[in-house]
């Protein structure tokens, strides 16, 4: 009885919690996520003390991380998704490409091992398609060419990320770094991917032709639900995270009449869970790590500092990789900087894998919620000086 009302307590004060700083946040102009992330660290071990994770709320998390990813799915066109421009493609591997390579060499330049710095550089691959999103819709900007260039190279850029990341996954295994490996943990990477999609759209259309005869409410919902846990699942017999499958399931039931019932349905389960991820993520983060007056911490406070500058230089790169006229390239790179909840979800399965201890830890979440804090106000005054 003792854990489970510590365990409801914790459910009130995590949830309670999530909702005013998201607000407060949201107040600010910034994203309801950087909201639950301080939240987190404001009723954690570093401050208030709480909330501590359990097995039971991990499992809770890990939940609300495949429901985030697979409603970013379910909300993917996947004819845009196949047919994205090439400048798109183009923006998302320098965007990928050179971030990785930039903290790879930034954290073994400061001694880290070389799985750490190999993570770290993964961690550094993401972007925000929410965030970027959100900013061109506010400003009603969401049909120029700019704002297409980036949205396309934000969903090529997030399967890039999610590949990247089985692949690092499968070296925390044990597996040799070479390129034989690479190219082969790629190659299932890429066949699932494919195959779930092509065998989910010939096959999941007619399950729902037969599920909709049945008259229990919500059944529509229960499925699609059902179709990602079985992807996720089979995500991570093949090496894969279950984020991967979650997404996948996202865009094989983004091809069909339901998605637009599913996605309405999920919003509620969307709210409960998906926060509790992100307050839970704040928790791991140790805000003494970052008091610059004590010593041992200048190393961490410094390399936050230079991993955050590579971070967004890396991204605005890519929007000068655009070798078209009349394209306003700074644009297009600040708004492929923020890394919102992917780069979070990366960090987060470096903690849980052993890879990064909690100081390390931190500092990625902190160049992370950094770069997701200043783009907007950066992108409003560039669209803004565009229009003048």
């Amino acid at each position: 009885m003792h854990d489970i009302f510590n365990f409801l307590i914790d459910l009130a004060i995590i949830l309670l919690f999530a909702k005013i700083f998201g607000e407060i946040a949201l107040k600010f102009g910034q994203s309801a996520i950087i909201g639950e992330l301080i939240a987190g660290i404001f009723i954690g071990p570093s401050i208030l003390g709480l909330v501590h994770e359990t097995s039971i709320l991990a499992s809770i998390s890990e939940i609300g991380a495949i429901i985030l990813l697979f409603e970013v799915g379910l909300s993917t066109d996947v004819k845009e998704f196949l047919k994205v421009g090439g400048w798109a493609v183009v923006v998302a591997i320098v965007g990928v490409v050179v971030p990785y390579f930039l903290g790879y060499l930034i954290f073994l330049y400061f001694g880290f091992s070389n799985m750490q710095s190999i993570f770290a550089g993964a961690v550094l691959t993401a972007t925000s398609v929410g965030i970027t999103a959100r900013v061109f819709m506010d400003l009603k900007c969401l049909e120029t060419k700019e704002a297409k260039i980036v949205l396309g190279a934000a969903v090529v850029d997030d399967v890039i990320g999610l590949a990247v990341l089985a692949i690092v996954l499968k070296l925390i295994q044990g597996d040799n770094v070479t390129l034989g490996t690479v190219l082969f943990i790629s190659g299932i990477a890429i066949t699932f991917l494919i195959l779930s999609i092509v065998i989910g759209i010939l096959i999941v259309p007619k399950v729902f032709k037969i599920i909709s005869k049945m008259k229990q409410a919500h059944v529509i919902f229960i499925m699609g639900v059902i179709v990602c846990f079985i992807v996720s699942a089979f995500s991570t017999k093949v090496g894969l995270a279950p984020i991967v499958g979650a997404f996948i399931a996202g865009l094989i039931l983004s091809t069909t009449k339901e998605s637009e019932e599913i996605n309405i349905d999920i919003k509620p389960v969307y709210a409960f869970f998906v926060p509790i991820f992100f307050v839970l993520m704040g928790t791991n983060v140790d805000i003494s790590t970052f008091n610059p007056f004590v010593v041992a911490n200048k190393e961490i406070f410094v390399l936050t500092i230079i991993l955050f500058i590579f971070a967004f230089v890396g991204k605005v790169v890519a929007g000068f990789a655009v070798l078209k006229k009349n394209v306003n390239k700074i644009l297009i790179g600040v708004s492929m900087v923020p890394r919102g909840e992917v780069g979070l979800i990366f960090a987060d399965i470096g903690l849980k894998n052993n890879v990064f201890g909690l100081k390390n830890y931190s500092s990625l979440v902190a160049v992370i919620m950094l770069t997701t804090f200043v783009t907007p106000v950066i992108l409003k005054y560039f669209i803004n000086k565009a229009r003048e």
